[in-house]
């Protein structure tokens, strides 16, 4: 109970919490590779094909995935320590079929391939077991990532000297006002990209208290952390090759040239070993380390058996063209994917702050021109992506790497805001994060949504859309009402209790004194 008077812990807990209720039943790419990992230990997924569009059979006549692998493997932790419940799932399922053959699919959604996949993995006598493996990884991995990431972000506001309490609700906004909230509740590699990327920068960070050069050991790890972030995917080289030139450049106003040069060289050893990964996992799957499994995936608008088909993978080089210049404005405003759509708040990031005392700045101005710079870079690149125009099947994702390091910069905007403005630009955001994260649809549909048929959670939607309509149980409007009501009173009643062990634990140390 002495952790709970830990502020940070308390965090911890109260946002694994509110993450958790708002997990979604998706079963996502990564999960098939880890589930192969688990039942055979290879990353060939033969018993998945046609399960999902990026499964494609090799010239060695084994199925494999056709993104990088990392994060099945982070993914394949989680689910190994619960395999012993999914595979319980798994032979329920399978009794029951021969007594009653395979049962008929009930899911009342406009998504014609999610009814395609509820069928073959009943069919499969799998449909159990993926929904267990979509709460365990959203559950017991997003959730707490996402969680230590508030905290993170608590840490750092509190280090560049802004009260607990201004700390506390900054750090909170960061969590449900940004679209952290709404990808935390599924499994996805751009979000460990995410989680990389900030640990990365604030390893690099010259601020008080850290002294040139930086210390080896962060060098190291920064250096590990975005070729890690490579290793997740080929996005990964745009801040593998920021955040180098951060830290060279950054060392420049201190040093020559060629101590900087030197001096980076921690950061290039440290980022090897995840890059080996990736050429051993390429290798290993089609005996090739340095071409991405992109390369080798037929054209899937003629393949059969996929359930969704991507007429942009002929596109330049299996996808890759000049950038586009509509797909600068869609990677930002698009309704189903932009990241102002989904995040409204991080448009306030890029706005100067010249017109502040630099002395007091959260982010100072050298850190402020390498986000401006990395944003522009990301954004051509995912300009050049013609991939991301077939965002709208999953929602914002392609920029989240920014979204941690935009916020940092916009925090200086909000701290000087009056009380009135917080409150009237705060409000609507939180808002705004919530409908989308509750219901998972383009921005307009989301609204509707919640408008018309209330309060909703993902999973309970899912399980409404499964089952024969009117149940007793799961019909009820209340239902999701009853759950947020006991899940916020269980956060208040964790921070009380924690405020309360806080106040005894600071008045026993002022009596031993």
């Amino acid at each position: 109970m002495k952790l709970l008077a830990s502020i940070k812990f308390r965090i911890f807990i109260i946002s694994w919490i509110f993450f958790t209720i708002h997990f979604a039943t998706n079963v996502v790419r990564e999960h098939y590779p880890a589930f192969s990992l688990i039942d055979h230990g290879t990353f060939k997924v033969d018993e998945y094909q046609g399960f999902h569009p990026d499964i494609f059979v090799h010239t060695d006549g084994h199925s494999y995935i056709g993104n990088n692998v990392t994060a099945s493997v982070i993914a394949a932790i989680p689910l190994f320590v619960f395999n012993p419940i999914l595979d319980v799932l798994e032979k329920y399922e399978r009794k029951r079929m021969p007594k009653e053959g395979v049962p008929e699919t009930i899911y009342r959604t406009k998504h014609a391939n999610s009814v395609k996949l509820l069928k073959k993995a009943k069919e499969n006598a799998l449909s159990l077991r993926f929904g267990g493996a979509a709460v365990v990884t959203s559950t017991f991995l997003m959730a707490p990532l996402s969680a230590l990431a508030i905290v993170f972000m608590f840490h750092i506001l509190c280090k560049r000297g802004q009260s607990t309490r201004r700390a506390l609700w900054l750090s909170l906004l960061f969590g449900f006002g940004t679209p952290l909230f709404f990808r935390t509740g599924v499994l996805n590699h751009n979000m460990f990209i995410m989680y990389a990327v900030f640990l990365a920068f604030y390893l690099l960070w010259i601020r008080p208290g850290v002294d040139f050069p930086v210390s080896i050991n962060n060098r190291l790890l920064a250096g590990f952390l975005c070729g890690f972030s490579l290793a997740l995917d080929y996005s990964g080289v745009v801040t593998l090759l920021v955040l180098y030139g951060y830290l060279v450049v950054n060392r420049l106003s201190t040093a020559s040239f060629k101590t900087s040069m030197w001096e980076s060289i921690p950061f290039i050893f440290g980022s090897i070993p995840p890059v080996l990964f990736l050429l051993y996992s390429q290798w290993s799957m089609f005996g090739n380390a340095f071409l991405p499994g992109q390369y080798w995936m037929p054209d899937v608008t003629t393949t059969e058996g996929y359930y969704f088909q991507n007429p942009y993978s002929e596109s330049g080089f299996r996808g890759f063209t000049w950038p586009a210049l509509d797909l600068y404005f869609l990677n930002l405003f698009d309704p189903s994917y932009g990241m102002y759509t989904y995040g409204p708040i991080l448009a306030m990031g890029l706005i100067p702050a010249f017109f502040y005392n630099r002395n007091e700045l959260i982010l100072p101005r050298p850190e402020r021109r390498l986000v401006a710079t990395l944003f522009f870079i990301f954004l051509t690149f995912c300009a050049a992506n013609q991939y991301s125009r077939i965002q709208f099947n999953s929602g914002f994702r392609y920029m989240l790497p920014l979204v941690p390091l935009i916020y940092l910069s916009l925090c200086d905007h909000l701290v000087r805001l009056s009380r009135r403005w917080l409150i009237m630009i705060v409000v609507p955001v939180l808002l705004h994060s919530w409908v989308i994260s509750m219901v998972r649809e383009p921005i307009l549909e989301s609204y509707y949504r919640v408008f018309t048929e209330g309060i909703q959670l993902p999973w309970l939607s899912v399980l409404r859309s499964t089952v024969p309509e009117n149940h007793p149980y799961l019909g009820s409007f209340l239902l999701p009402i009853i759950i947020i009501t006991f899940t916020l009173f269980l956060i208040l009643l964790v921070w009380n209790i924690g405020s309360y062990l806080e106040l005894k634990l600071k008045a026993d140390n002022r009596s031993e004194e």
